[in-house]
């Protein structure tokens, strides 16, 4: 029992974090929150068992930590980089396919590496909203029951963030 309490912790401040990343005004400071939340997320489905949930989450923490070079230091070549990662996480999901649900970590995975090339701090937001319907799924199945709380209320802490954004455009 005192387990479970401890993993579902572990991944109650990653998604916490996460949801918080979306108020940020500026791509660097959201990378650099959802840095921090990817390291929880790796080990708490590490220790749910969900494998392909972990190692697309170290995975997406490297692109992350990539990322968040890139755009501190204005780095270029980010199609070339984008492109390793993406060509990486879906070798890496081939080798450790537990069974189909293991395609939605990989895909949420595959969307965040694509922000990567968005400069719009909005269409990322709304990049979050898929790969969070991908990891909410993947919740389910691996009862990360607070995993299935936290995307629920980053799917509407996204929304939120992207309406307001939208709204302070005009």
């Amino acid at each position: 029992m005192l387990n479970a309490l401890i993993v579902q912790g572990i991944g109650a401040i990653g998604y916490t974090l996460l949801a918080l990343s979306y108020f940020k005004k500026e791509k660097r400071q959201i990378l650099f929150m959802q840095i921090i939340s990817y390291i929880f997320f790796v080990v708490h489905y590490y220790l749910l068992n969900g494998i392909t949930g972990a190692i697309c989450n170290l995975i997406g923490l490297f692109a992350l930590i990539t990322i968040y070079i890139f755009e501190k230091y204005k780095l270029k070549n980010k199609i070339l980089v984008s492109t390793f990662f993406i060509v990486l996480l879906l070798a890496v999901n081939a080798l450790t396919f537990q069974n189909i649900y293991s395609i939605f970590p990989m895909v949420a995975s595959v969307i965040v590496v694509i922000s990567f090339l968005e400069n719009n701090e909005n269409d990322i937001r709304g990049i979050g909203v898929l790969a969070a319907i991908c990891w909410l799924i993947y919740a389910i199945v691996y009862k990360s029951y607070i995993a299935i709380i936290f995307e629920v209320i980053t799917l509407i802490n996204v929304v939120i963030a992207f309406s307001k954004n939208l709204s302070h455009k005009k």
